[in-house]
């Protein structure tokens, strides 16, 4: 008040065009008459004010996606390359004869987390990289291979494709090579009893006789090499695996309390639990820990019961059916039997969470799991509190700046405040002018100054304020502690704010303060 009561003085009296006159006066100056409600006085929190349906006001800190999973952090198909190899051999053929040998090739694809099955997938990126070696020494020769679990996805139609295996001019190996793309392409794996993530590649070499000699059995080698897969859908079973999930949800409604806490009355306060679930998956979600830190401590603080203490904090979390691929399904965790009351109560900093998902819990590989890359687990943990409880001795400090510059032509000051109070909270307030050290200076109103008397209130269920009290507080300076606080650096404001003897009280949105200030100067030129 002091910052901006000088802020209006200077602007009101232009004191150098007037430092020629030797001359006292007074000036009766109105500072402030404004309506103030909760609302702006919490206007800097991240807490959001609801109307409740009898106007009761609610305090609500929302965890909004307060953690959350994707599809594409689930482990899938890592970088692999593999070598296969077969002989096969070629019969005696006359020249200008040919024939046609059949070579099957098993692959069984590696995956991130063992116990992992995977049916297919629908692919949005990769590469397949196949080079082929062989010691045929045919002057006319050629293989086909056809991948029957790689398929196009937009006709339907495995992957096939054909090398030249014509000896070379000088003899040795044949090695030939391609790449393919994988983006929209789909693996369909066997798993049927005794496959595992399998592939099959056939290969179909035709050979034509010539006069070269027959050295089979020959031999061919498969580098199959898959690299930066990338899926839009999979499925399959990926097997019993814990995610790891922490968050915070900050209280910045106490952070500048000091001492005394809230008392909550009955069913005031409320702890919500929504999880948004668009994996094909069984889930556990284990709460590890779950705290309610008192603001800057790292020691006072409450563990939070879901359900109550004793009992486990885990929940299942309801999961699509096959026939609801795409779409979100919603848990609403019940929370009546927690202890988020008493948490609150201590005037938590945070609210710090961290939970365990178990994706499978029950590890039964015979559920046929699926996930999109855009499958997400998202839960939203909001902290609801009705304004409805009794305030015992709640203290709050904080510091501002202060200059009040050199202006020595002030030779006394009578700060009035005229509040009329339409809540049922009374407040002592104390401002102490500091120096750079911190050290007093002047404490600006009696110790234990009641600036707000509290307003009467009605009977229960309601507890409504009956009609609004009016208190009148005046503060003088004269001229020496003005020239005191001119050397202040900054001012310490400590507030205590109570229910009359800790009274259960609510708090509506009719509720106002009406504030009126002003200020008598004395100047002397």
């Amino acid at each position: 008040m002091p910052l901006f009561f000088m802020g209006c003085i200077e602007k009101e009296l232009d004191f150098d065009s007037i430092k020629s006159q030797n001359w006292s006066s007074e000036w009766a100056i109105p500072l402030i008459n404004s309506s103030v409600s909760l609302k702006d006085l919490i206007s800097d929190s991240t807490a959001l004010i609801h109307d409740g349906e009898d106007g009761l006001l609610i305090l609500v800190y929302e965890g909004q996606d307060f953690f959350s999973y994707t599809g594409e952090d689930i482990p899938f198909i890592p970088n692999q390359e593999k070598i296969l190899g077969k002989n096969f051999i070629v019969p005696d053929l006359l020249p200008g004869n040919s024939t046609e040998v059949p070579v099957s090739f098993l692959y069984e694809l590696e995956t991130d987390e063992p116990g992992t099955r995977i049916d297919s997938c629908n692919l949005k990126a990769g590469y397949y990289t196949m080079v082929l070696t062989t010691n045929l020494n045919k002057e006319n020769a050629s293989v086909q291979l056809t991948l029957p679990g790689l398929i196009e996805t937009a006709s339907g139609n495995p992957v096939g494709f054909t090398f030249d295996l014509g000896y070379p001019v000088g003899g040795g190996l044949i090695v030939r090579d391609t790449t393919i793309d994988l983006a929209g392409y789909t693996l369909v794996f066997n798993n049927s009893p005794g496959h595992s993530n399998e592939l099959v590649i056939e290969a179909l070499v035709t050979a034509y006789g010539d006069n070269n000699p027959n050295n089979s059995p020959y031999s061919m080698e498969l580098k199959n090499s898959y690299t930066n897969l990338g899926f839009t859908r999979s499925f399959g079973y990926i097997g019993h695996q814990i995610i790891e999930m922490q968050d915070t949800i900050e209280m910045d409604i106490f952070d500048v309390n000091e001492e005394g806490n809230f008392t909550f009355g009955p069913g005031s306060v409320n702890l919500k639990i929504d999880v948004n679930n668009s994996f094909g998956i069984p889930i556990l979600m284990d709460i590890v820990t779950f705290k309610a830190y008192h603001f800057g401590s790292t020691t006072d603080s409450v563990d939070i019961y879901i359900f109550g203490e004793g009992n486990p904090s885990q929940f299942n979390v309801d999961f699509p059916g096959l026939d609801q691929i795409g779409q979100s399904v919603l848990t609403e965790i019940n929370t009546e039997n927690s202890n988020i009351s008493e948490a609150i109560e201590i005037s938590p900093g945070n609210i710090y969470i961290d939970i365990d998902g178990h994706l499978n819990p029950d590890s039964d590989s015979t559920l046929t799991n699926f996930v999109l890359d855009t499958s997400a687990i998202r839960a939203d943990v909001t902290v609801e509190m009705s304004l409805f409880g009794g305030i015992n001795g709640f203290k709050i400090t904080d510091t501002v700046d202060f200059d009040l510059g050199n202006i020595d032509e002030i030779t006394s000051l009578l700060l009035v405040v005229d509040a009329e109070n339409g809540y049922p909270i009374e407040a002592k307030l104390q401002l102490e002018f500091v120096d750079s050290l911190y050290q007093v200076l002047h404490s600006l109103l009696p110790p234990g100054e009641q600036l707000l008397s509290a307003a009467p209130v009605g009977s229960p269920p309601d507890y409504r304020v009956t009609g609004p009290v009016q208190k009148i507080t005046n503060v003088v300076l004269n001229e020496d502690e003005v020239k005191t606080i001119q050397k202040a650096k900054k001012i310490i404001i400590n507030a205590t704010i109570s229910t009359v003897n800790g009274q259960l009280v609510k708090i509506y949105n009719d509720y106002k303060i009406d504030l009126k200030i002003g200020a008598k100067v004395g100047i002397n030129y």
